[in-house]
C-alpha cells in the first residue's frame, strides 16, 4: 500500500451517486518493499465513510512493482488503511472533537475502538517515526533514545496528523495492525 498526497481529487455522478477518483497524481512513490518503480495495473472500487456516515466510493489505483512483481493499492491520505472512515473523521474522535453525542455514525464502540487502536499503536508509531528520522533525515542517536512522543508532538500540531503517519509509515514499508 502506498499513501498519496499531491493529487487532484475528481467526483462524477454515475447511476445517481459520487464516484471519486484521484485526477493527476504529482507525487509518484517508489515501491515501499524495494524502492523500485511503480507501474499501473488496474483499479478497484473503495467506499469511504464521512462525518455523519455518508458513504461514498472512490476508484483506488492498484501499482505493480516492477523488479519485485509486489502489488500495492494507491490511497489518497484522507483514506485510512483498513479502515471505511476518512482520516479526518478518526483524527477528530481520537483528539475528542467528535463525541458520542454528536452523531449517530460512527458509533461510540467504533470511536472507542478507534481511540483503542490509537494507544495500542503509540509506541510502534513512535518506532517507525524515529526509525525514518534516524534512517532518512540524519538524527542523531540520542534522538532516537529520548522520550519524545513524536505522535503527540503531531498531534499538537493540529488537523492532518493521522495522515501523515499513515503517509510515512506505509510509503517506508512499515504496517500497523488494524
Amino acid at each position: 500500500m502506498v499513501i498519496i498526497s499531491d493529487y487532484q481529487l475528481i467526483f462524477k455522478i454515475e447511476d445517481g451517486k459520487k464516484l471519486f477518483f484521484c485526477g493527476e497524481v504529482k507525487d509518484r512513490t517508489p515501491c515501499p518493499e524495494c524502492s523500485e518503480k511503480l507501474k499501473y495495473r488496474d483499479s478497484v472500487l473503495r467506499t469511504f465513510k464521512e462525518e455523519g456516515g455518508d458513504k461514498n466510493s472512490i476508484i483506488i489505483r492498484r501499482l505493480k512493482c516492477c523488479y519485485c512483481l509486489s502489488l500495492h493499492r494507491e490511497l489518497p491520505d484522507f483514506i485510512a488503511p483498513h479502515k471505511h472512515y476518512t482520516t479526518d473523521v478518526i483524527e477528530n474522535v481520537v483528539d475528542e472533537l467528535i463525541n458520542d453525542g454528536d452523531y449517530d455514525y460512527p458509533c461510540e464502540r467504533t470511536m472507542i475502538r478507534w481511540k483503542n487502536w490509537t494507544l495500542r499503536n503509540t509506541s510502534g508509531i513512535n518506532g517507525y517515526l524515529k526509525s525514518i528520522a534516524f534512517r532518512m533525515l540524519n538524527f542523531s542517536g540520542e534522538f532516537l533514545e529520548s522520550g519524545v512522543c513524536l505522535l503527540n508532538k503531531l498531534q499538537e500540531e493540529g488537523e492532518g496528523w493521522l495522515g501523515k503517519v499513515l503517509r510515512v509509515i506505509y510509503n517506508s514499508g512499515g504496517f500497523l495492525p488494524p
